[in-house]
């Protein structure tokens, strides 16, 4: 396969399917990360919590963890907009490896720019027969994340996941004990659901089988 996982921000692959892309490389398929913005953050104080720079880089760091491609763009952390250029951004990839298999955001995130990337991956993405959503926070909102397709995670694939989040070392020191206690339960959750140790689940928005 070739697989587009498609987010807003360097380290959401690891967080929403880190552990997929993992056993997908694995298996000898190509995955291609598309993140859309320059990943910058600053809190609530305007103290930078992570450069441009240092997003980059750390995201190179964590594509060599999970052996995935990289390619960024330079949109806004923050405001990033839903327009035609973006959606051509995402439409061009995919075009240029002929890719199959799309993971991204839910459509149900509280996170404006979580949104607004899955609107434009799902026009993007008409012709892609595969297409896959996963949530990578654990806010309440008007939805419910309900997966209903799963991918279980071996023990060494699950370890490259929190590996390759470690290599986000700013964000990580900020709330990296809270996402590896979240993601851990949840991923044994989903494998008891499923019938196996350790599973990250998704949302299927079309999922061609066996062709």
């Amino acid at each position: 396969m070739n697989v587009l996982v498609v987010t807003a921000h360097h380290d959401d692959l690891e967080l929403g399917c880190g552990g997929t892309v993992a056993k997908l490389t694995d298996q000898g398929h190509r995955v291609i990360s598309l993140v859309m913005t320059r990943s910058e953050y600053a809190g609530p104080d305007g103290v930078i919590v992570r450069s441009e720079e240092s997003a980059t880089a750390e995201g190179l760091l964590a594509s060599q963890v999970l052996g995935y491609e990289l390619i960024s763009f330079d949109q806004d952390a923050l405001d990033m907009p839903v327009n035609d250029s973006n959606v051509v951004k995402i439409l061009s990839t995919i075009q240029k490896y002929s890719i199959d298999t799309v993971f991204t955001h839910w459509h149900g995130d509280t996170h404006p720019p979580h949104k607004r990337i899955n609107t434009m991956v799902l026009h993007a993405c008409r012709y892609v027969p595969r297409v896959l959503s996963f949530a990578v926070n654990w806010y309440i909102g008007e939805q419910t994340f309900s997966p209903r397709f799963f991918v279980s995670v071996d023990d060494s694939q699950w370890e490259r996941k929190i590996r390759a989040l470690q290599s986000y070392e700013s964000e990580f020191q900020r709330a990296g004990a809270r996402w590896v206690e979240y993601l851990n339960n949840q991923s044994l959750n989903y494998g008891t659901q499923v019938g196996v140790k350790r599973a990250e689940g998704y949302v299927p928005y079309k999922f061609l089988w066996g062709d």
